[in-house]
């Protein structure tokens, strides 16, 4: 699959756009909240449980149309309302995005108050990276953790990404349920359809991925041997299968009903690769120490941002939420000058606001955040 530089052009207009301001109504414990961003530096900070990274998430739900906890929708609403809303307006336009949750109902989005066909329709307006504890997952998770990553990724920079994934997933929930059918036999040719489509959009969605990876290990492995102790890392994509091309995972697909029928699943294609993360020649996910595991993600995601940059000319949005905290001062150090060095935008939380060092704070907006409520220092 190749993936047009046109994708990008249309998601983001403009090079010189951020997140000027930021409303929330009824959006986790925020009642109701304006607050205008430094197009550079933003540090949140104040006691957990206040709010920091709620505030995070409603960024990330602009850049991605996903909670950054993997909640339903609905939980995200305040408590007692029926529906949130977050919207955010975006510097150097008369642009603005946002996303309404309202319980019973799918999330809407919309721009300059238009709504959107789909809510993923926003993503790539504001690209955004983020580093959360959530994150761990890609090292210490399960498969699905990793390919989740991979596609975030993906589908915020190229829009064919995401109309191909969402093509695939709707065959995928087709042919899987076919394969449950009560009657215990289907007609082949009623797979057909479903198989052509899994293999025409699959074969694409491998394609991507392993380029992203090989584009992404040296970027994370540079990143990497100044972090993790002269550790080498090392990023793999594994296929499932061997199925590299469009007729070959048809083909796989036809050779499997059998064996699918009986665990009632689809068991080939790339909705069960996976992503195998090594450090010092141990895979990461069996044997790495928390540290290690941590550092590699960190690794991991500051490449993320590096081709993120490249591809749209700029630096996405960069939301760090308490990760400094959790490094000692080395590698706090070194993350700190990555940022500075990689990262335009920024918005870092952090219980007390000397965790994000001088570096940092002596050209940030600083902010309080308490029950809810945020103010500038």
């Amino acid at each position: 699959m190749k993936l047009e530089r046109e994708d990008v052009n249309n998601a983001m207009p403009d090079a010189a756009v951020t997140a000027d301001r930021v409303a929330l109504t009824s959006f986790r414990n925020y009642r109701s909240i304006s607050l205008r961003l430094s197009s550079g530096f933003n540090v949140l900070s104040g006691p957990n449980a206040q709010g920091k990274t709620n505030f995070l998430e409603a960024l990330a739900l602009i850049a991605t149309t996903r909670l950054l906890r993997g909640q339903r929708d609905a939980e995200a609403i305040l408590e007692g309302d029926q529906k949130a809303h977050v919207e955010v307006e975006l510097s150097g336009h008369a642009t603005n995005l946002a996303i309404t949750l309202e319980r019973g109902v799918k999330k809407r989005a919309a721009i300059n108050g238009m709504f959107l066909p789909r809510a993923s329709d926003l993503i790539g307006r504001l690209p955004c990276v983020c580093m959360t504890s959530v994150d761990m997952e890609i090292a210490r998770g399960e498969p699905s953790d990793r390919r989740m990553f991979l596609d975030m990724e993906l589908s915020s920079l190229f829009p064919s990404y995401l109309r191909h994934l969402t093509a695939y997933k709707r065959a995928l929930e087709q042919r899987n349920a076919l394969l449950r059918h009560n009657a215990g036999w289907v007609p082949p040719e009623q797979f057909d359809p479903w198989e052509t489509q899994l293999a025409e959009h699959g074969a694409p969605l491998r394609e991507a991925r392993l380029a992203y990876i090989k584009r992404l290990e040296p970027l994370a492995k540079h990143v990497h041997s100044e972090m993790g102790q002269g550790e080498a890392l090392a990023i793999e994509y594994v296929t499932k299968d061997d199925s590299q091309d469009i007729e070959a995972l048809r083909a796989a697909l036809v050779a499997s009903r059998a064996h699918d029928a009986l665990r009632g699943g689809t068991g080939v294609g790339p909705h069960r690769d996976d992503v195998y993360i090594q450090i010092a020649g141990k895979d990461a996910r069996l044997f790495g120490s928390q540290g290690q595991q941590r550092t590699s993600v960190i690794a991991i995601k500051l490449g993320s941002l590096q081709i993120a940059k490249q591809e749209f000319g700029r630096p996405p949005l960069l939301l760090l939420d308490d990760i400094l905290s959790d490094l000692d001062e080395r590698r706090r150090a070194l993350l700190v000058d990555a940022v500075l060095e990689g990262a335009g935008q920024a918005v870092l939380t952090c219980t007390e606001a000397s965790a994000a060092g001088e570096k940092i704070l002596g050209q940030a907006s600083v902010f309080e955040v308490k029950a809810g409520e945020i103010k500038a220092l």
